[in-house]
């Protein structure tokens, strides 16, 4: 019975990212759909997205907040409870309005952005040390699996002349799946998770700390690091994805479905990319492999960006996927490990901070646009993950220094 729960919660958390990823991977392929529905140009119709990004970060922040207070099964019931409607009004009703899909897309990406923060809140929970890393890589597994589907679905409905709203539509099923997976049993209790400030005051410690408490507990400059690398991390993803579709016609003449394969084949090769970290992190110290697959999304994507032939950006997009997908993961749980015993607000704040990186993306990458063209959203792509290499090293050599790293190989200062 115990291994059914887990195999249930499990699969919740697997299928909160699934959701995510149907909303957000689709933007690259049905961006000039939205924008003939909206009457705008694509670069303006491109920060349409960045609403439903904006309610991921906001999702994600409240989170912080809501899983330090009440209870895990409620708050999962009452986000897809309302996802679900918003998702019936979007592909029933099909409002036509900037405003109007706005608001929806906003929404959407709040109850996403909760949600999310659920499923990681229950892999913290049931997974411990390099399990934990492997399950938040397997998570990003569903993630990729469903940013092949969807985006490959949202394709072929637009080509049989179908509403882009349809393809949204059918995130609904994976929707409904998680409501009831989480109604036919019990949730973690992460509202009585304990501070570490307040571990060594006294065993008879109220279990209810405050926010604020917990927030003070995981504030460090390692934190602090990993949490802006993540952020970087997904500005450099999403612009790449959302403007890569659009680059490939424009620079090289391939047709709307031929370019749109480039986002296919990212998600689709990044599905057995995480399946070998899955292995690797148990064999290879997670350190090690966040810094390579750093250095290899940098190279990919500045030879990509760097490439005179369409056909080898999208054969490119092969590799790039395989071996870069792993890194949020990765990152993610070294940052739950920076703080001993670290609270759920620990795994929300990673999460925010990426959520941060996909709500300024679409805004940023359009306004490089609109200032150069399509590649210099793609140039935009490999300074942020040169930056992010970059205070991924930072944070591990001081990680070293403090003496907090069990399989880092440079020698600790004393």
């Amino acid at each position: 019975m115990m291994l059914f729960n887990q195999v249930r919660l499990t699969l919740i958390a697997f299928f909160s990212y699934m959701v995510m990823s149907g909303l957000l991977t689709q933007a690259g392929v049905i961006l000039n759909a939205v924008a003939a529905t909206l009457q705008l140009p694509p670069a303006v119709a491109v920060s349409m997205f960045s609403w439903l990004t904006g309610g991921v970060l906001v999702g994600t922040c409240v989170s912080m907040y809501l899983y330090t207070r009440f209870s895990l099964k409620y708050l999962l019931v009452l986000t897809y409870s309302g996802l679900l409607i918003l998702l019936l009004v979007l592909g029933v009703i099909m409002p036509q309005s900037y405003s109007a899909v706005a608001a929806i897309f906003w929404l959407l990406g709040l109850a996403c952005g909760c949600g999310l923060s659920g499923g990681a809140v229950i892999i913290s929970k049931i997974y411990q040390a390099q399990r934990r890393a492997s399950a938040f890589i397997a998570t990003d597994c569903a993630f990729s699996a469903a940013g092949y589907l969807f985006p490959t679905l949202a394709g072929w409905l637009l080509a049989q002349h179908y509403p882009w709203q349809y393809s949204y539509l059918a995130v609904g099923g994976i929707a409904l799946l998680i409501l009831i997976f989480v109604l036919s049993g019990d949730c973690p209790q992460a509202h009585e998770s304990r501070s570490p400030l307040l571990q060594g005051n006294s065993r008879n410690t109220v279990a209810h700390n405050s926010a604020w408490l917990q927030f003070r507990s995981i504030v460090n400059v390692r934190v602090v690091c990993m949490a802006l690398a993540v952020c970087s991390y997904l500005i450099a993803q999403t612009s790449f994805l959302t403007w890569a579709p659009s680059y490939l016609s424009v620079a090289f003449g391939l047709s709307p479905d031929a370019a749109g394969q480039v986002v296919g084949n990212y998600w689709g090769a990044s599905i057995f990319g995480l399946l070998l970290s899955v292995a690797l992190v148990n064999v290879v110290p997670t350190r090690w492999l966040l810094i390579c697959a750093s250095m290899m999304a940098i190279g990919l994507t500045f030879s990509m960006v760097s490439s005179g032939s369409g056909e080898m950006f999208i054969s490119l997009g092969f590799a790039f996927g395989f071996l870069t997908t792993c890194i949020y993961k990765v990152a993610i749980s070294l940052g739950t490990q920076q703080i001993p015993n670290a609270p759920p607000m620990l795994v929300t704040l990673m999460l925010f901070s990426g959520s941060v990186g996909s709500t300024i993306a679409p805004a940023i990458s359009g306004v490089v646009v609109a200032a150069s063209n399509e590649q210099g959203a793609l140039w935009l792509s490999v300074c942020c993950y040169l930056l992010m290499a970059l205070l991924f090293i930072v944070t591990l050599v001081s990680e070293n220094k403090k003496g907090q790293s069990g399989d880092w190989p440079l020698k600790r200062v004393t």
